[in-house]
């Protein structure tokens, strides 16, 4: 349904948000013989595989390892890597739809000082078709042209072990969702999720504070 109605946006010439809060281009780099994860050796957690420069990045500590082909704990090839960061939704977009125009708002891509600002500069000035981006495009935004939101994978946040995990995917939803048809134009948000009955992502869809209360 997400990729009719982008079709369908990009006929009319009308503009695109779409937020995957991941950065990077796969999330986990997993061995299919022994299960060995590829963790960052300083704090443990899984490494997200950067295809910009074909590097492992801890989003945590800002540990960097090269990709290797062997698995490190029992040497196999036989790795496979898992999940979607925005760099591989910017692939897909772009195998989909050739000579779309993707501007890509992440902190890989705003690390030069006033990168923020050119980005929704360009966006603003129609010089591309779709921002697509992490959370730091969810909220403060005012696009004339935009009229379709799309949220992929939003359940990344629900199963965090932190107690304010669901009202920070309920703020995230609700935020993006209202960055979708604010002139004239009629606007729509899809919010992919595997999880439609969860309360948190009902009431966001619904865009219903007060039952979210």
């Amino acid at each position: 349904e997400l990729e009719k109605e982008i079709s369908e946006r990009l006929d009319k010439s009308e503009q695109i948000i779409l937020l995957q809060n991941r950065r990077g281009y796969s999330i986990v780099q997993r061995c299919k013989d022994c299960g060995n994860v590829n963790n960052c050796d300083n704090c443990d957690v899984s490494m997200t595989f950067h295809k910009t420069d074909n590097m492992f990045h801890c989003h945590y500590c800002k540990n960097i390892k090269p990709i290797t082909k062997n698995c490190y704990l029992c040497k196999s090839e036989n790795l496979i890597f898992l999940g979607t960061g925005t760099q591989k939704v910017e692939t897909i977009l772009k195998e989909k739809f050739p000579g779309i125009r993707i501007l890509r708002m992440d902190l890989d891509t705003v690390k030069k000082p006033g990168a923020h600002e050119i980005i929704l500069k360009k966006f603003a000035n129609n010089e591309a078709n779709i921002l697509l981006g992490t959370q730091m495009i969810s909220k403060g935004l005012d696009f004339n042209n935009v009229t379709l939101v799309g949220i992929i994978n939003s359940d990344s946040g629900l199963f965090f072990p932190d107690f304010r995990a669901n009202e920070r995917v309920f703020q995230l939803i609700y935020q993006v969702s209202g960055r979708s048809g604010r002139r004239k134009i009629p606007g729509k948000a899809i919010i992919q999720t595997y999880n439609s009955n969860d309360i948190y992502i009902k009431t966001a869809a619904e865009l219903n504070i007060s039952k979210f209360y």
